[in-house]
């Protein structure tokens, strides 16, 4: 089975052999598959790396700001073309040991109600999540893909574009895999 391995010491921009962190048609895919092959890819947080045991509230501030959602590949499926409906079955999602729940002051849909930081660190074990900040808490494991897609066509992109005509984005490199950009007054 072909398989992408990720390392987990490196933040996506140290690694770029191994994901991007948006969707767009020129970035290369990093393995290609046939239809109906299975592969395995290893994915990072949503943090990045930047999230561990020992984060604490305090830690946030140091945080890099803007850090696009690292995804792994793209996979290229050979014979799949643009306009195809394509089913993709997870046939196993294996969670690393350590997770996280973090609440920032402002995001998010209830916002409203917390309106102060957290973080709670969780232990996955046996089935289970638990969190020293959650005493008495146990969470079935309900681990999920997260953020799965394809790669749209130059012809979508530019629909998208014109939804926004007085707005340009400024992008250092479409090809790169890593998206630096900034949106401004066209």
């Amino acid at each position: 089975m072909k398989s992408v391995e990720i390392d987990r010491s490196k933040r996506l921009k140290d690694d770029l052999g191994k994901g991007h962190n948006r969707w767009h048609p020129d970035i290369t895919p990093i393995i290609e598959v046939d239809l109906d092959e299975e592969v395995s890819l290893e994915t990072r947080d949503a943090s990045d790396g930047q999230m561990n045991p020992s984060v604490t509230v305090g830690d946030f501030d140091g945080f890099a700001g803007k850090v696009g959602h690292p995804l792994t590949g793209p996979v290229y499926i050979k014979g799949a073309e643009p306009g195809d409906l394509l089913e993709i079955e997870y046939v196993d999602i294996i969670p690393e040991s350590y997770g996280w729940t973090r609440n920032r002051p402002g995001a998010g849909f209830l916002r409203d109600l917390f309106p102060e930081s957290f973080v709670v660190h969780w232990e996955m074990k046996d089935g289970w999540a638990t969190s020293n900040e959650l005493p008495g808490v146990r969470i079935p494991n309900g681990s999920f893909m997260g953020t799965a897609g394809v790669a749209p066509s130059r012809a979508q992109m530019d629909t998208w574009r014109e939804r926004r005509p007085t707005w340009s984005v400024v992008v250092e490199s479409p090809s790169h895999p890593i998206l630096k950009t900034r949106y401004r007054k066209a």
